[in-house]
């Protein structure tokens, strides 16, 4: 967006307030968006000059430029959003690249991938570090990191609602506790009441504003955040988010931090799962390879230079902890996969999608086996997200068949 172009949208403002909200906006836009900040509003303004103006004022005049959290923060909680949202990879990109224009860190960025790992799913992570690869590719690490202090805890559950898991599935509880505290959470750089903001937000953007958010808005308040933190985060969510979002994490919100008394402590374990983190690898890895045709050193690769410890992760939990199990064979597990990321539906999910019709195919899975599989998700996903699925199903189908076509032809 030129500075002509700029001037003649303030010049054509009916009045002095909204030409000053205009303003501000534009100043909040350009610390975050750096010498291209105007270009996507810009590229707006060609489909929509009212929704150009409307981006500037509300999300910057009137949202970012608030004073109740500084810019590094909203930036954190602005991609935690996005990041759940799992479809908005440009603008993911742009408040990225603005989280570093803002004083962030590589390591707020890595951490973001880690708690969306943990909290939203591992496709949410994988599809984001291209994006923070490109980012962070000629990126000059300034000293700006934060002191080094504790990494946050994920938040106790109440034990009664433990003592039922853990009648339920004890393995549950165990994971929880290895996967998401010991080694999600001990990853984690941010200040604890950062991270617990951001997971709060990344729960309520994916429309979980249920016990886990109470839950990390609760340890959010417990190490060091403010009614008025909660306020700002719970409006900003309304940007990125939508007001339905928004006002259903307030009503929540609200409860906890009326409420005197802290989530506690439980004493309670599971059965117990051993935390051989090499005998879970090599679980994992041999999974992986009997199912997917790939090894766990390629997805550990993949991340080498982003976040190996997360690459790492998947492999041992999601294939060692997890697809290995004998309880369901595994061309089930892969007609479950192909259900669970069909219903999502975001782009995030896509790639995985992919992976797991042909893990699926390699199993024995038949056409008609995966094509009712999806089928049978269309009432609770509807037609859009099941259309998009079976466009997809067909080229992986239509792929593997010409490769043993190709195999036996040979």
């Amino acid at each position: 967006m030129t500075m002509t172009h700029i001037e003649q949208q303030l010049e054509n403002l009916a009045s002095p307030g909204d030409r000053q909200k205009h303003l501000r906006g534009l100043a909040v836009l350009k610390q975050i968006g750096g010498e291209n900040f105007g270009g996507p509003v810009s590229k707006l303004a060609h489909f929509s000059e009212d929704l150009a103006r409307f981006t500037i004022q509300y999300p910057y005049g009137d949202v970012l430029s608030r004073d109740g959290l500084d810019l590094r923060t909203r930036q954190i909680l602005t991609t935690a959003t996005l990041l759940a949202h799992g479809s908005a990879q440009s603008q993911l990109s742009f408040h990225l690249n603005g989280l570093l224009n803002a004083g962030g860190t590589a390591d707020d960025v890595i951490d973001l991938l880690f708690i969306s790992a943990g909290l939203i799913g591992f496709p949410t992570a994988i599809n984001a570090v291209p994006i923070v690869r490109d980012i962070l590719a000629g990126r000059v690490e300034t000293n700006n990191a934060t002191e080094a202090q504790s990494p946050p805890a994920i938040p106790q559950i109440s034990s009664d609602r433990l003592a039922i898991l853990d009648r339920i599935a004890p393995e549950f509880v165990n994971w929880r506790e290895q996967v998401l505290d010991e080694e999600v959470f001990s990853a984690v750089h941010l200040e604890p009441r950062l991270a617990h903001l951001a997971s709060a937000a990344m729960l309520a953007a994916r429309g979980k504003a249920g016990a886990s958010f109470d839950a990390h808005i609760a340890s959010a308040l417990a190490t060091g955040a403010t009614h008025s933190d909660i306020v700002e985060m719970v409006i900003q969510l309304s940007v990125y988010s939508g007001f339905p979002a928004a006002l259903n994490a307030a009503g929540r919100a609200n409860d906890i931090s009326a409420a005197s008394e802290r989530p506690q402590a439980s004493t309670q374990k599971g059965v117990d799962i051993t935390k051989d983190d090499e005998k879970r690898f090599m679980s994992g890895a041999a999974t992986l390879a009997a199912t997917s045709g790939g090894s766990g050193a390629d997805v550990v690769d993949s991340f080498r230079d982003i976040a190996p410890g997360l690459g790492r992760l998947i492999v041992a939990h999601c294939y060692g902890d997890i697809f290995s199990r004998s309880v369901l064979d595994p061309k089930g597990r892969e007609l479950g996969a192909i259900s669970a990321l069909a219903a999502q539906g975001t782009v995030a999910a896509e790639r995985p999608l992919g992976v797991h019709i042909d893990a699926a195919l390699n199993l024995g899975a038949t056409r008609e086996e995966i094509i009712e599989t999806l089928f049978n998700i269309i009432p609770y996903a509807g037609y859009p997200l099941i259309e998009k699925a079976l466009l997809i199903a067909h080229d992986r189908i239509s792929l593997f068949n010409k490769k043993h076509a190709a195999v036996s032809a040979s």
